[in-house]
């Protein structure tokens, strides 16, 4: 991840900024549940074999036999090759399974298209070929780090919209996870009736169906599930698919994209594409990219993507057009990178909005270079140490668990800051730092910006004392409820340090028992001036008198009375008797 970073940084610049501005839509396709569900290849092997093991051998009419010889013929298999396959012998078995399946993968849909005798309904290797309510519907599928960085991201405003081709319900369910809120602020939108549902600012948009809702309503929803060849090519042009449509066209037209895991091969996508920006080419130079792809190289599928999308700009241009939207990294690395990536940028604009009428824009600099150096050292634990020596599972594993840190120390520390209470143990829900971009939220009157930016304030100077080696970190855990939100560890401090926003939020978590107002291990950082008359005990002016009592650190106090963010730096540090 620290890559991705430093290419949001560098020549993903304007892309980033867009980002955070909240112009980008998602595009989403089976890329991002790869480690969740079956890739093609398995799911073309599970139609093989499903239809070999139903195969009557005395039969020589048999449908599944008729099946599964024109299924083989896709594959390419001459008359002999095709005799010298062995239906008694199990699919994984087979000498030419590997070319066989390969060759299937390019061509899905037009497999799951081959009808299975006349009785059969056309859908049939689709439902029960595939198995669609057991392996895209199930209800013990869980979330995975792609569909937990998406709904962060929606939940901070900064994507409203993601389109997904995916049948699978893991990014609403990750959603459900992370908000009590879901019903009234996430509108998933399969059939065109959805769209007329108001109210939620977050849209989930399934235009190939959805196999949960399939699962729960088969008569409803079965009929939804686009994946045969005879459907992708009729689907732009059947009238009830003619609101979906428009609304896709709207999407790619007047908004940025930003492809996680979609190939885009797709024949009703590429009408989708080319319908929508018919009479509107995108410019070139377009800054920011209109297209960006996370993926590491380009396929040709890719390419004519880019050629539709700019038009007669892209004759002459299409080297560094193709530059311009290669992210270079897959779908976990870039979501977990703009996740870190935009909570960073929050807090960098809220410390500016807060510091730089009181110490100018230097000082500004000062601290957000120590953000940064924060969010780049938290970014240095995404990944293992020697990713070369481990299997693909255990760097997923390693990833998720990552995510899972993540996500509750978010929720921890946000939900002390604002509420002066500690969050349910493990619950798993996710508190944002705003719900919508920060250059909006802060004309919100009734939004916090002067306390989260102290937050940023006082995250920047514990960046500094790490890049400095001053003190080493441990992050808290909404399951130890007394360990603090992170703890600052030294040769001679072990100190448990928790943020809040001003002295009635410090009052609720005292009363709460989260700590022991006597406990000099204990470092409070209020955000705002903590009034004389609500401290129970005099302190001296950065919150050390001597005497067995937790320390105290006012950022708007010690920023009114330091004159620089050096100096700040060793307010803190006396403070917390560092």
């Amino acid at each position: 991840m620290p890559a991705v970073l430093e290419r949001f940084g560098s020549t993903f610049s304007e892309f980033t900024a867009a980002f955070h501005e909240g112009q980008y839509v998602l595009w989403l396709g089976s890329g991002i549940s790869r480690d969740r569900v079956p890739n093609v290849y398995v799911l073309l092997e599970r139609v093989v074999e499903h239809l070999r093991s139903k195969i009557v051998n005395d039969d020589a009419d048999c449908e599944y036999r008729a099946a599964l010889s024109e299924v083989l013929r896709l594959a390419g298999l001459g008359r002999e090759e095709l005799e010298s396959v062995d239906f008694s012998m199990p699919a994984e078995d087979w000498p030419l399974r590997d070319r066989i399946l390969s060759t299937l993968v390019t061509n899905y849909s037009r497999v799951l298209d081959v009808l299975v005798g006349d009785d059969k309904p056309e859908d049939y290797l689709v439902w029960t070929g595939l198995d669609v309510p057991n392996t895209y519907g199930s209800p013990d599928l869980e979330p995975d780090v792609e569909h937990y960085c998406i709904a962060i991201l929606m939940l901070e405003g900064l994507v409203a919209s993601a389109v997904t081709a995916n049948w699978d319900g893991l990014l609403e369910k990750a959603l459900g996870e992370l908000t009590p809120a879901f019903g009234s602020l996430v509108r998933v939108a399969v059939k065109p009736d959805d769209f007329r549902m108001t109210g939620p600012r977050i849209e989930v948009i399934k235009f190939h169906g959805c196999a949960v809702r399939a699962r729960d309503e088969e008569p409803e929803y079965r009929d939804l599930l686009i994946a045969r060849e005879s459907q992708i090519s009729r689907w732009t042009e059947q009238p009830e698919n003619r609101s979906m449509r428009k609304h896709l066209e709207v999407l790619y037209t007047d908004r940025l994209t930003l492809m996680l895991g979609l190939s885009a091969q797709d024949a009703n996508l590429h009408t989708v594409f080319a319908g929508a920006i018919q009479d509107l080419a995108r410019p070139w130079p377009a800054s920011p990219p209109a297209v960006v792809l996370s993926e590491e190289h380009l396929e040709s599928y890719h390419r004519n993507l880019l050629k539709i999308t700019y038009g007669s700009n892209h004759q002459g241009n299409a080297g560094v057009i193709a530059e311009s939207a290669l992210l270079g990294a897959y779908g976990k690395s870039t979501l977990l990178a703009l996740v870190l990536s935009s909570l960073t940028e929050k807090l960098s604009m809220l410390v500016e909005h807060e510091i730089e009428r009181v110490w100018g824009s230097a000082a500004v600099r000062q601290l957000q270079t120590d953000l940064l150096g924060l969010r780049d050292l938290a970014a240095s634990h995404a990944d293992p140490d020697d990713p070369e020596s481990l299997e693909h599972s255990a760097i997923v594993e390693f990833q998720r668990e990552f995510a899972a840190r993540l996500i509750d120390l978010t929720n921890l520390g946000l939900t002390v800051f604002r509420a002066g209470r500690m969050p349910t143990a493990g619950g798993g829900r996710y508190v944002p730092l705003s719900d919508r971009p920060i250059a909006q939220a802060v004309l919100n009157a009734d939004y916090p910006s002067k306390q989260f930016g102290r937050l940023g304030v006082a995250l920047a100077l514990i960046g500094r004392g790490l890049a400095s080696g001053h003190w080493s970190a441990v992050q808290g855990d909404s399951r130890a409820a007394g360990d603090g939100v992170v703890r600052l560890v030294t040769g001679q401090r072990n100190a448990r340090v928790f943020f809040v926003k001003d002295s009635t939020t410090l009052t609720e978590l005292e009363l709460e028992g989260s700590f022991d107002d006597s406990d000099e291990d204990v470092l409070i950082v209020i955000a705002d001036t903590e009034p004389p008359a609500q401290t129970r005990s005099p302190k001296s002016r950065f919150g050390r008198d001597g005497k067995a009592s937790a320390g105290r650190f006012s950022v708007a106090s010690s920023i009114a009375d330091t004159a620089s963010p050096d100096d700040l730096y060793e307010a803190f540090k006396l403070a917390g008797g560092f």
